[in-house]
């Protein structure tokens, strides 16, 4: 026995009725096709790192004297000072010949001592600054 073909006769389609048919078309297409494409992980956020940092608590006898870095005001002791360093704890070098000039005076200018360091050289946790001459603020009757 042999089957014959059968074929189904559509009505005709109207206007509205094919852009309905090419939308579902379009849109099972479209669905077809993401789901096809592979999936790349997003990208990985660039991370900053941190530039190291040192803390310095600078005192001084008498207290109350100015602090200077490199002829820059840092403040009145006792004070904590922080600064870059090196991934070792070392100063580092901001150009040739660089150096680091901590200097403390009393406020009124009659005495002062400086320290200084070197691209290279450990930076130190505390300093102590002992200003000869200055005045302790003591009355005396």
């Amino acid at each position: 026995m042999t089957h014959k073909p059968v074929f189904v006769r559509l009505p005709p389609l109207q206007g509205g009725r094919v852009m309905k048919l090419l939308r579902r078309f379009c849109a099972a297409l479209s669905l077809s096709l993401c789901a096809c494409q592979t999936l790349q992980p997003p990208p990985e956020p660039d991370v900053r790192r941190a530039r190291p940092i040192a803390k310095i608590d600078v005192h001084s006898i008498p207290t109350r004297c100015v602090v200077e870095l490199n002829d820059e005001y840092l403040g009145m002791t006792p004070l904590e000072v922080v600064v870059e360093a090196s991934e070792s704890g070392n100063w580092t070098s901001e150009g040739i010949g660089s150096v680091y000039v901590m200097r403390c005076s009393t406020p009124d200018g009659n005495g002062w001592e400086r320290k200084v360091w070197y691209p290279g050289n450990g930076i130190p946790r505390r300093v102590l600054f002992r200003i000869p001459g200055a005045t302790t603020g003591l009355v005396v009757n």
